[in-house]
């Protein structure tokens, strides 16, 4: 059975379009991260029909999206560890710009 690559693309790009618009519309930094883990599956999905073309340059891809990937989520974990430990929360609305003082280190100067 032949699976036609434009079936594959459609799906991918259904994916990822629900990937996009659960991050934007998450509360917390948990959802947010899911959300990117959505998208970047829906990447991984959309090289399936490279290894038909050419296999050896679509694992050196997928190589490099995995390796990516998985940086991206232990920065995330990371930032999200750490702001649980500043902010005793995960709240997207909590996040301030680079730069900002904490309300906390404000109060004290």
């Amino acid at each position: 059975m032949e699976v036609n690559a434009a079936l594959i693309y459609g799906f991918a790009s259904i994916i990822l379009m629900i990937g996009y618009y659960s991050a934007l519309s998450a509360n917390d930094l948990i959802r947010v991260l899911i959300s990117l883990e959505v998208m970047f599956n829906a990447i991984f999905l959309s090289l399936i029909p490279l290894f038909a073309v050419d296999p050896v340059v679509a694992f050196g891809i997928l190589i490099v999206t995995i390796l990516t990937s998985s940086t991206e989520f232990m920065t995330l974990i990371t930032a999200i560890m750490a702001m649980d430990r500043i902010r005793k929360s995960v709240r997207v609305e909590e996040i301030k710009a680079g730069g900002e003082q904490y309300a906390e280190s404000k109060s004290n100067t």
